[in-house]
């Protein structure tokens, strides 16, 4: 919908990537700590938001609902999840409820609105846009978004008047321009029609409905030439989405014949999509996993280093070369790849997991400990978090929390006849023997190969 997108467009700037992770991180640590930090879990949510993860948005709006019912920030952050989400039915509410405490919310009434339109309601939706701009006339989407509804309605000359205001409001928002563009072409004003459209295509070259009006725009107005060379542009814009699209669709089948370990067609499946996409990340980053997984270690690394040239802070081809790197034994590099991995998405908890594996290896315990620990506190349901975070415990003593931790790995993954072990011998040590019994005969059950 041009109603969201535009929303997006002229939405703040959000701090950098990794900030923004790490910020999500710091949240995370804090609901580990206290599960009823509604604080904690509502910036969260509103950090999810602005990231699209929105199914865990909503999840953790819902809890922030349950703990502090009737907060009508809580609502209104709820209706925006729901409208991202494609589900205006469920946002239309949600926003109302917000705007009962809040009848001045310049963006929830614009949010209202296009959770409306999205539904069907033109009239309630213009209503909404209405009341946004008489609070705020400033508010350059929501007389973008009357002039779109006006136009449906088909109020011409009123959607060209609010076109020019939102384009006036918003001179660097190239969806804006682009539809007051079309909107004078179709009046006959192909001056400013050829103007709008070439500032839109500036702001975002790769924008083919602007290009195509302005090729139209051109062929009109006498431009012969120039309408073909926009015309060519869109043909190879076309190609290579064609390309991208076909790449991916490579990169997809490959990566089900990676899950059936079957290498050697994964490899020639990455290979078809480096073939076609050469300037594609992820392309490398899946020849690797297939390379690696053919044992091939020095052409998987070289293709994880590849697709770390091609995007330097790719998380999961840093953390994947520095598994590799730690199969081979060289610790120093694979704590460096390691490192940038975790640099790059503090929110990829398998990072962490690994980086903690390395510098427990290199006697490393209190940074092991630290990271494992936000291993734990980005995935709460890992057992394997959970173990290696009691290992960490137990080897510096800390036999309470080794306990805590292997009980949850146990809650976790009650089949794990390691964590059973674990916690017999830490138990043993606190004195419980009967305990401690226990468990050393249900490992020994689950796995007859442990043996106290």
């Amino acid at each position: 919908m041009v109603w969201l997108a535009l929303l997006l467009v002229a939405s703040l700037a959000a701090a950098s990537a990794a900030d923004t992770a790490q910020q999500r991180l710091e949240l995370r640590r804090a609901i580990a700590a206290n599960p009823k930090n509604i604080a904690a879990r509502q910036s969260l949510a509103g950090l999810l938001l602005d990231s699209g993860e929105i199914q865990e948005a909503i999840a953790q709006l819902k809890i922030v609902s349950a703990l502090r019912p009737g907060d009508p920030h809580v609502h209104g952050q709820l209706g925006l999840a729901y409208l991202e989400n494609g589900d205006p039915q469920k946002a239309i509410p949600e926003f109302r409820r917000h705007l009962l405490s809040h009848p001045k919310d310049v963006a929830a009434h614009y949010h209202l609105g296009i959770a409306l339109g999205q539904s069907g309601d033109l009239p309630a939706a213009l209503s909404e846009f209405r009341r946004s701009v008489t609070i705020d006339p400033s508010f350059g989407p929501a007389h973008e978004s009357i002039a779109t509804t006006l136009r449906r309605q088909g109020d011409n000359a009123g959607a060209l008047r609010e076109f020019r205001e939102a384009a006036r409001l918003m001179p660097q928002n190239p969806i804006a321009l682009c539809d007051l563009g079309m909107a004078l072409k179709e009046t006959g004003d192909l001056g400013g029609a050829i103007a709008n459209l070439r500032d839109a295509v500036k702001l975002k070259p790769d924008f083919e409905r602007a290009k195509y009006g302005l090729g139209l725009a051109l062929r009109m107005n006498g431009q012969t030439t120039e309408a073909a060379s926009e015309m060519r542009e869109i043909r190879r814009l076309h190609q290579s989405r064609t390309d991208i699209a076909q790449s991916k669709k490579l990169i997809v089948e490959g990566m089900d014949l990676l899950k059936a370990q079957r290498w050697q067609d994964a490899q020639q499946s990455f290979q078809q999509s480096v073939a076609l996409t050469p300037s594609l990340p992820a392309a490398y980053y899946y020849l690797a996993k297939a390379q690696a997984g053919l044992g091939e270690r020095e052409k998987a690394a070289a293709a994880y280093r590849k697709a770390i040239d091609l995007k330097p802070d790719y998380a999961e081809a840093h953390m994947s070369l520095g598994i590799l790197y730690a199969r081979q034994q060289e610790n120093a590099a694979a704590i460096k790849e390691l490192r940038e991995a975790v640099l790059g998405d503090p929110d990829l908890a398998d990072a962490h997991y690994n980086l903690a594996l390395v510098l427990a290896a290199t006697n490393k315990s209190e940074e092991a400990l630290r990271e494992v620990s936000d291993a734990v506190a980005l995935d709460p349901n890992n057992a394997d978090f959970r173990l290696v975070l009691g290992n960490l415990y137990a080897a510096e003593n800390e036999i309470a929390r080794a306990v805590a931790a292997y009980t949850e790995a146990i809650r976790e993954k009650p089949d794990s006849a390691i964590a059973h072990y674990n916690l017999g011998l830490v138990l043993l040590k606190m004195g419980d023997t009967a305990s401690a019994q226990t468990h050393f005969e249900t490992a020994h059950r689950l796995d007859p190969s442990i043996t106290r």
